[in-house]
């Protein structure tokens, strides 16, 4: 079935029990993860190059139907990268295994890449992303910057086709009194405002839903176009603005947001 947009925003991994990785190095500690920064990194160091995992204990079975990744640096896809599902922290006998298609970081159209999966919902209480490179590859350490793992909103309509995209250039640039340009390049990000009819007053509510949980200070993922492009249109950001909503004063609510990347 196709997909409409994805929200990603009640992230299990920052209320998670415990973290722990299969390795770490100084300074760049497995509880990187949960930082809002993707810059905030998580590095492997000191066990196998090359095969890692990340554990998470949510304290008791949540429910899961989506993972996504952001800010990761493998430079080819690996062997093996699954999504492990356990009710035991051993992972002794694991109960369920999502299989995870690599993205290349940054895309090819230099824009910064995501990995994402939905998958029918399983409830445990332990996760494991394990990755291990492929053979004749050669193995490193790997970092990770942000990874989210819970439940998707998607909402029973996609947003209105009418919308737009900016590519935003907050380089600064100076001009010498004999014409020469100096610039403090920065890096470039791209900013959405979308807008979406809610038909249904339970629409409504799970929009306000996700509104009062993220405002615009949490960062959250949105899958644009999940179906045929989701590394490329798979963003990590926040909403710039608070929410527009409008309504007719019978049944259809009309949302406007205000997206932006998070470098």
């Amino acid at each position: 079935m196709a997909a409409n947009i994805l929200f990603l925003y009640n992230n299990l991994v920052d209320s998670a029990t415990s973290l722990t990785g299969s390795s770490e190095a100084t300074g760049f500690l497995v509880e990187n993860v949960k930082h809002p920064f993707r810059t905030k990194v998580w590095t492997t160091e000191g066990a196998t190059a090359g095969d890692a995992y990340l554990d998470i204990d949510h304290g008791s079975a949540k429910n899961v139907d989506c993972i996504a990744l952001a800010n990761y640096d493998w430079v080819s896809a690996p062997g093996t990268l699954d999504l492990y599902f356990d009710d035991a922290a051993d992972f002794s006998s694991v109960d369920h295994v999502e299989a995870l298609t690599w993205a290349a970081n940054p895309t090819a159209n230099g824009n910064r890449g995501i990995i994402i999966k939905y998958f029918a919902t399983q409830g445990y209480r332990y996760n494991r992303l394990r990755v291990v490179y492929a053979p004749g590859a050669v193995p490193t350490d790997w970092s990770l910057g942000r990874i989210f793992i819970g439940m998707k909103f998607e909402p029973t309509h996609t947003c209105l086709e009418k919308d737009d995209i900016q590519f935003i250039d907050e380089s600064e640039i100076m001009i010498a009194p004999g014409g020469q340009r100096h610039v403090d390049e920065k890096a470039l990000f791209r900013g959405k405002r979308f807008s979406f009819l809610a038909e249904t007053q339970a629409q409504w509510e799970a929009f306000q839903a996700m509104i009062n949980h993220v405002g615009i200070f949490k960062n959250l993922f949105i899958a644009f176009d999940y179906d045929n492009e989701p590394d490329e249109m798979t963003w990590y950001g926040y909403f710039n603005k608070a929410l527009k909503a409008s309504n007719d004063r019978k049944t259809q609510f009309k949302l406007d947001f205000d997206f932006i990347e998070a470098t």
